[in-house]
């Protein structure tokens, strides 16, 4: 064999192995967004999320952050105002007052105080 038709035969391979990981993995994903959609519990996750990709202190102020992940989404959320208050809580260990959660009514209040307007 060639080393023209190796180099083909390696890049079929990872192209197959490639494909393979991200087909599972997207099922894997999808399984748990459907388990959680339309949950209070999908809000607490989703925020987790946004924490995770964007924080800047990537040691979450010496938090385990994944641990922290899995004591929310262990909690039952009867309703949106139980899963605020989890976000809040879960926030507070980050010990960072430039992060903060805002409910939708907090957020509106926010828009209309800043916006110039009467």
């Amino acid at each position: 064999m060639s080393i023209f038709q190796r180099g083909l035969v390696l890049s079929a391979t990872a192209v197959a192995v490639t494909t393979v990981a991200t087909v599972i993995t997207g099922l894997h994903l999808s399984k748990t967004q459907a388990y959680f959609q339309g949950s209070p519990k999908e809000l607490v996750d989703t925020v987790w999320q946004e924490i995770n990709r964007n924080y800047v202190d990537s040691t979450f102020n010496q938090q385990d952050w994944q641990a922290v992940r899995t004591t929310y989404l262990d909690r039952e959320y009867t309703t949106q105002e139980a899963a605020y208050g989890a976000i809040r809580e879960m926030l507070e260990l980050l010990d960072d007052p430039y992060t903060r959660f805002m409910d939708p009514q907090e957020f509106e209040n926010m828009k209309v105080e800043t916006s110039g307007e009467l």
